[in-house]
């Protein structure tokens, strides 16, 4: 039987407009417990009415964590726990764990080896949910099932060991679970408003042509194999060359950044603590299987190429090990790792770095387009770190620097727009005449082959962001007297900016803007019997 511990229990559990939570807990021990019925009595009511009630203001006691009934059989000691959001149930029972580890060693010699969490359900006060919104927490990693009822919904969780509870996994699935069901569904890829901040002028465009139909036309670039990948022919790869060295010199140097070289294989430990990249977007990644050190494993998959001359996937899939890297789909990722459990001081600061060293990858799904929306891109990086001020300075320096280049010596329509972040998932954008407020600017240009500039799809080209603590949190940087700084970063999508200038003025050198005109000079395109279709 189990031991009572409170009479008002049936009270506390009635459906508040407030989650409430409920599980029945094991502790395994390492020995029988003997006689020891007056001492978990004593340590229940002092976790009832001190170590629970820890961080919660008397007002809402009624709503703190409490164990309501134990019983031990043997070397297992099971409870049973109640909460309400404040000290979660979860929680309860890894506070009682440190309690009664240490009176049962005081007092028998006898450890807790393993916590066990079963029959956990919590209870949300949320009304008339979705049958699509249920569905989805039903598919949910830990969770066993969802029941809908009068005045509220029930989610039962799979059982989860101490492990889990120590990852905080019951407290991110509750956290899933509210997302979900906070979500408007008439609000998902409905066409979302754009808060346009700035714009530039109105340009007159003599080129309205799709510039990737134009450029396989004329051998500017040729379709690879692979999805969304192009092989660049000089041309294009010296046009790309102008206009990177025109962002370096113009905004990067000219804002004292320095260069950095950064790794391109991400490994899943690193991207771990990248805000919101697998949690949200894990489908946005190209994952890296490595192989086995042993030559022998490949035997069979070489014989079977040799004999077949085919390529037997699911053989080398066996061969190969988990997945353990991705091909770095932001570019910053070393920046926050370089400084991840480092000390920066203040006096230091601020730090500017950028790579301009490789390629970036998305697997952009059903997105791809032309030499707009592609798999694997060119792209320019900076990173930042430093007060407050600084990193708002230099976020909103690099944005102007950008659009000066952009609009004088690139001659490009262009506006910016306030945004929030992926992992920012439900932020909102305040006074936007306060950069603090504007966790992201967009830089995005007209595209004339798209249609009306009122109406059609801008691309943006530069994101320009401030994260303030996000990524200092989540990669533990430090600063020496724990004042407070901030990060941010900027990626220029060179590519992106090659698309917009060829859509924008088309092929003929002779009529680009003598800032790149000046800079490309000639070239020699390489040719064979079948290609390309078409010669400038």
């Amino acid at each position: 039987m189990y031991a009572n511990c409170t009479e008002d229990v049936k009270g506390d559990m009635k459906m508040a407009e407030e989650i409430r939570m409920k599980l029945e807990c094991k502790y395994t021990l390492s020995g029988e417990l003997k006689d020891a019925g007056k001492t978990l009595s004593k340590l229940v009511d002092k976790a009832n009415e001190e170590v629970l009630l820890k961080g919660v203001p008397p007002t809402r006691f009624k709503s703190a964590a409490r164990i309501t009934e134990w019983k031990v059989k043997g070397s297992t000691l099971k409870i049973k726990v109640i909460s309400g959001p404040l000290v979660g149930a979860t929680s309860a029972v890894i506070r009682f764990r440190k309690l009664l580890a240490e009176e049962l060693g005081r007092k028998f010699k006898i450890g807790v080896r393993g916590i066990e969490i079963g029959d956990f359900k919590i209870e949300i006060p949320q009304r008339g949910p979705s049958s699509r919104a249920l569905e989805r927490i039903r598919e949910l990693n830990y969770v066993e099932d969802v029941k809908a009822k009068r005045g509220g919904l029930t989610v039962t969780f799979k059982p989860m060991a101490e492990a889990e509870l120590k990852r905080s996994i019951p407290e991110r699935a509750l956290g899933m679970v509210k997302t979900i069901l906070t979500e408007r569904e008439e609000d998902a890829p409905v066409a979302e408003h754009v808060q346009v901040v700035r714009q530039g002028r109105v340009k007159e465009h003599s080129f309205i042509e799709d510039p990737a139909r134009v450029g396989v036309e004329l051998g500017w670039f040729k379709e690879f194999p692979g999805r969304g990948q192009w092989i660049y022919t000089t041309p294009y790869a010296k046009l790309v060359e102008v206009i990177e060295s025109l962002i370096v010199e113009e905004v990067i140097r000219k804002l004292d950044f320095q260069p950095f070289m950064l790794p391109k294989l991400i490994p899943l430990e690193v991207m771990r603590h990248m805000p919101g990249y697998l949690e949200d977007i894990p489908e946005g990644m190209y994952y890296v299987c490595p192989p086995p050190r042993d030559p022998a494993a490949f035997t069979k998959f070489k014989e079977a190429v040799r004999v077949t001359k085919q390529i037997p996937r699911k053989q080398l899939k066996d061969v190969l090990k988990e997945p353990d890297y991705v091909l770095a789909p932001a570019q910053c990722e070393p920046f926050w790792y370089f400084f991840s459990h480092e000390t920066v001081r203040w006096e230091d600061l601020p730090l500017k770095l950028y790579d301009r060293s490789g390629w970036t990858y998305r697997w952009e799904g059903g997105g791809v387009e032309g030499i707009v929306r592609v798999q694997e891109f060119r792209r320019v990086e900076l990173g930042y770190v430093g007060t407050p001020e600084q990193i708002l300075e230099i976020r909103d320096a690099v944005r102007d620097n950008a659009l000066r280049v952009i609009d004088d010596l690139l001659g490009l329509e262009w506006r910016v727009v306030a945004a929030a972040p992926f992992y920012m998932k439900g932020g909102q954008i305040g006074d936007v005449s306060k950069s603090e407020n504007v966790a992201a600017y967009d830089i995005e240009i007209y595209m004339p082959y798209r249609g009306d500039r009122d109406k059609a799809e801008w691309l943006e080209i530069t994101a320009c962001f401030i994260h303030k603590d996000k990524f200092v949190k989540s990669f533990s940087i430090h600063e020496a007297r724990n004042r407070h700084i901030w990060t941010g970063c900027t990626g220029f999508g060179v590519s992106r900016w090659v698309a917009a200038f060829l859509a924008t003025h088309g092929f003929d050198p002779a009529v680009w803007p003598s800032a790149v005109r000046k800079q490309f000079g000639t070239y020699k395109l390489p040719k064979t019997l079948l290609w390309p279709k078409k010669t400038l």
